[in-house]
């Protein structure tokens, strides 16, 4: 019994694999760590601007998940897409193929680009 009390205790001290962030944890975030930045978005409403840095992989796109899944598991992530319903989709694509963390922004571009 008091193993299963450990394990328990284990699973709630760790961090989070998917962090849900907003625009200013993002900002912080590529000031401060090494983080790899994947626009979620189709390649036509990239090409129409993004997060600086960023790299495109497109959800909607058949290969979507081979793309993803030949990325370093092992590295941080902030993933993103137009509003957060694509990204919120992939990151637990991502937390089921072993990624480690992944920051999601969770309100998108469209927030990015609001001010």
């Amino acid at each position: 019994m008091l193993k299963l009390f450990f394990y328990t205790l284990l699973v709630f001290l760790q961090a989070p694999i998917i962090q849900d962030i907003n625009k200013e944890e993002v900002n912080n975030l590529i000031e401060n760590k090494s983080v790899i930045i994947i626009d979620l978005r189709t390649y036509k409403e990239f090409s129409q601007g993004s997060i600086k840095n960023s790299f495109n992989i497109d959800f909607q796109k058949r290969e979507f998940i081979d793309n993803i899944n030949s990325l370093d598991k092992d590295k941080e992530y902030i993933i993103y897409c137009m509003s957060g319903n694509r990204s919120e989709k992939a990151s637990l694509i991502m937390k089921s193929l072993g990624f480690k963390i992944i920051y999601h922004y969770k309100k998108g571009y469209n927030d990015w680009v609001k001010d």
